[in-house]
């Protein structure tokens, strides 16, 4: 990729320069209309942010009277975008083309605003734009595993030229697998390391993991997760809790039914005594009565 961006941006480069050397115009009036690009990186790029609307501008200098050009920006060699056409993607705008959304297929393409003379109707001035798209980085996680689980993290991210992608835990950064922590990459997307999974999660896997995403050309981005280890008989410790709840209820319910009994039967013997010794002997008295 880097040699295909260095072999465009010597073509755009040369095709200027042919484009001042034989222009009919500057010679003509001793003036050299150019135009350049609001470029991030030299000699042509331009870095695009995917969460915002972006501006592609472009300045003419090296004439007095810009008011006889006109600019006219197009996509790839050949597609002209209209300023009237109502476009999902790209809006012009006092000379501007504002790129409202940008995804891989808009960064793949070449932009460029030609200088054209409202005379001759002839391209004076030509730039060019390689786009680049900032790298965005996102974890996605359920945050919380089971011990002796498998840990997987999934680094989510987006960026062109395809970002390369590191893995940090704590203070160790790696971008092999190594150990417990294997790296793995997502084919679909073509990005490497984008999965770190990690076997047998133990409690000493509790901490911070970040994923940095970069590439050759732009500033990287870093996305963090605090990863949390659930002891594996937490969800058992509950339900123990509650038996162990229903067993000292059961117990006290047993106790106090018991003492409640043995007072009951206490009282009852204490009631019948008195009864029992004022009782009359009516059988000794029939007896003497008989002799």
């Amino acid at each position: 990729f880097i040699t295909m961006f260095v072999v465009h941006n010597f073509l755009f480069i040369l095709f200027g320069v042919l484009l001042k050397l034989f222009n009919p115009i500057s010679c003509a009036s001793g003036e050299t209309p150019v135009i350049v690009g609001n470029y991030d990186l030299p000699p042509t790029s331009r870095i695009l942010n995917y969460k915002l609307a972006n501006t592609l501008h472009c300045n003419i200098t090296g004439t007095s009277k810009p008011e006889d050009f006109v600019v006219q920006w197009y996509r790839g060699p050949t597609q002209k975008l209209d300023p009237k056409e109502d476009d999902p993607h790209f809006q012009i705008k006092e000379d501007d083309l504002i790129i409202k959304a940008i995804n891989d297929d808009i960064l793949k393409d070449q932009f460029s605003c030609n200088l054209v003379s409202k005379d001759t109707k002839e391209t004076v001035s030509s730039a060019q734009f390689q786009l680049l798209g900032k790298p965005t980085v996102k974890i996605v996680s359920q945050g919380t595993f089971i011990q002796d689980s498998k840990i997987v993290l999934e680094c989510q991210a987006q960026g062109y030229p395809k970002p390369h992608i590191e893995w940090r835990y704590e203070n160790t950064t790696f971008a092999h697998s190594f150990g417990r922590f294997a790296l793995a990459d997502n084919v679909d997307k073509g990005l490497v390391n984008y999965y770190l999974r990690v076997e047998g999660a133990d409690m000493s896997d509790r901490g911070e993991y970040a994923c940095r995403a970069f590439n050759d050309f732009t500033n990287s981005t870093e996305a963090t997760i605090f990863v949390r280890i659930k002891d594996k008989y937490a969800a058992l410790w509950p339900f123990i809790g509650i038996c162990a709840e229903v067993i000292v209820l059961c117990a006290i319910i047993f106790v106090y039914e018991r003492k409640r009994n043995k007072a009951e039967l206490d009282e009852s013997d204490t009631d019948q005594s008195p009864e029992q010794k004022n009782t009359p002997d009516h059988g000794k008295e029939s007896v003497r009565q008989r002799k």
